[in-house]
C-alpha cells in the first residue's frame, strides 16, 4: 500500500515537471510581455490555448502554466477543461478545485474551496463608466477591484462573483453576488441575498471567529 502510495506520487511529480517545463517558454513570454504593459494579449492567447488541453493532462498543463504565471497558484489545485484566467494577478489556494469552462479575473480563491462549472468571478462591479459624452469606456486596470473568496467555500454552478465571499461559504447556483457575503453565509438569487446560515461548513476555529 505504501509502495503503490509512494509510485503516485512520484509520478505525479515527474508529470508535474514535464508540464512546468512544457509551459516555461510561454510563460517566459508572458513574464516579458508583464513588463511592458497591463494587455496581457500572450498571457490570454497560451492560457486559452491550454485551457482547451482535454483529461488529465489538460489538468496538469492549467495548473503548470498558472504555477508560472499568476501571481499565486498552490501545486495541488484542479483547473477544468476550458477554464482560464483573465487576469495574472489572480491566487489560488491549497486544495482549491475549479470546474470547467469558468473564468477567473482579479480574484483570490481560498484553501479548500470548490468552484463548479461556468462560475464568472469577475474584477469586482464597477469595470465600466461613461465619458462626458455618453459612451461606455472599455475595461481598465484602474477600475478594476479585487475579489476574495474564502477558504473552504462553495461557489455553485452559473454564479457570477462581483464581490467578496467569507470563508465557510455556499453561493447557490447562478447567483449574482454583488455585495460582500459574511463567513458561513448561504446566498442565492439575483442579485444574491442571505438564505440559510452554512456554519456547518466551518471548523471549531472558524466558528468562533464568525460568533466573536
Amino acid at each position: 500500500m505504501a509502495d503503490d502510495l509512494g509510485f503516485r506520487t512520484m509520478a505525479k511529480a515527474l508529470v508535474d515537471g514535464l508540464c512546468l517545463a512544457v509551459a516555461a517558454l510561454p510563460a517566459g513570454l508572458c513574464r516579458l510581455e508583464a513588463r511592458f504593459g497591463e494587455r496581457g494579449d500572450l498571457f490570454t492567447l497560451f492560457g486559452q490555448g491550454f485551457s482547451v488541453v482535454p483529461g488529465l493532462p489538460g489538468n496538469f498543463l492549467r495548473r503548470a502554466f498558472a504555477r508560472l504565471t499568476l501571481d499565486g497558484c498552490a501545486p495541488d489545485c484542479e483547473i477544468g477543461f476550458l477554464t482560464w484566467f483573465s487576469s495574472r494577478h489572480a491566487r489560488v489556494g491549497r486544495g482549491v478545485y475549479i470546474g470547467p469552462m469558468s473564468v477567473i479575473a482579479d480574484a483570490e480563491i481560498g484553501d479548500g474551496s470548490l468552484v463548479a462549472t461556468r462560475v464568472s468571478i469577475l474584477s469586482g462591479k464597477k469595470q465600466h463608466g461613461f465619458d462626458a459624452e455618453g459612451r461606455l469606456i472599455p475595461f481598465s486596470r484602474d477600475r478594476a477591484a479585487f475579489v476574495s473568496i474564502g477558504r473552504n467555500t462553495w461557489i455553485g454552478e452559473g454564479a457570477i462573483i462581483m464581490a467578496d465571499v467569507g470563508d465557510g461559504c455556499v453561493v447557490a447556483a447562478g447567483a449574482v453576488v454583488t455585495r460582500p457575503v459574511p463567513a458561513g453565509q448561504i446566498v442565492g438569487g439575483n442579485p444574491a441575498r442571505v438564505i440559510g446560515a452554512a456554519d456547518a461548513t466551518l471548523g471549531s476555529e472558524e466558528k468562533g471567529r464568525t460568533m466573536a
